[in-house]
C-alpha cells in the first residue's frame, strides 16, 4: 500500500509539473502574440497609400495617419495637408502645393512639367528628392539629398531652397 501511494503522489507531482509549464507556455504564447516585436529600426511598413489617378482633377487630400501619395494622373491641382512621408509622381503637368507638412521622407518624379511647392509659411525639408523626368519644380526650404538622372539638362529641372525673401538660391 506504501509503494501505491508514493506513486500516485509521484504521479500528482508530475502531472502539476507537466499542467504548470504547459500553462506557463501558453501564457507566454499569449504574451508575445499581443506584443509587437520592434527591431529598432524606423519603419513606414504601416503607411496608408493614396494613389491618385484623376486627370485634371482638384481635390485636398488629408488623413490622420501617416500616408504615402502615389499620383499617376496628369493634370491634377492637389493641395496636400498633415502627415505625408511620401511622394511618387508618374504622371505629367500636376501642381502639388504642400499645406502644412514641415518635413517629407522622399518625394521621386518621373513624369515630366510638374511643380511641387510649398504655402508660404511652411519650411519644407525633403530628406531624398528623386528626378528621373524633365521640366519638374520642386520648392522647399532644405533638400538633404538631390538626385537627377534625367536625360535633361540641369537647367530643365529646377529644385531650389527658398530664402527668407521666397527666392530660389
Amino acid at each position: 500500500m506504501q509503494n501505491t501511494i508514493i506513486r500516485k503522489a509521484h504521479f500528482t507531482k508530475s502531472a502539476a509539473t507537466l499542467i504548470s509549464r504547459t500553462l506557463a507556455i501558453t501564457f507566454l504564447a499569449l504574451f508575445l502574440q499581443a506584443c509587437e516585436l520592434d527591431d529598432g529600426t524606423d519603419s513606414y511598413d504601416d503607411d496608408v497609400t493614396i494613389v491618385y489617378s484623376t486627370d485634371d482633377g482638384t481635390e485636398t487630400l488629408d488623413n490622420d495617419d501617416v500616408y504615402e501619395l502615389l499620383l499617376r494622373a496628369d493634370g491634377a491641382y492637389l493641395i496636400l495637408e498633415d502627415n505625408l512621408s511620401t511622394i511618387t509622381i508618374q504622371g505629367d503637368g500636376n501642381y502639388l502645393v504642400i499645406d502644412s507638412d514641415t518635413s517629407i521622407d522622399e518625394i521621386s518624379i518621373t513624369g515630366d512639367d510638374n511643380i511641387i511647392t510649398t504655402e508660404d509659411d511652411v519650411d519644407l525639408t525633403i530628406d531624398l528628392l528623386n528626378i528621373i523626368g524633365n521640366g519638374n519644380s520642386v520648392t522647399a526650404f532644405e533638400i538633404t539629398t538631390y538626385n537627377q538622372t534625367s536625360d535633361a539638362d540641369d537647367s530643365e529641372n529646377l529644385a531650389c531652397e527658398v530664402s527668407d525673401n521666397g527666392f530660389c538660391l
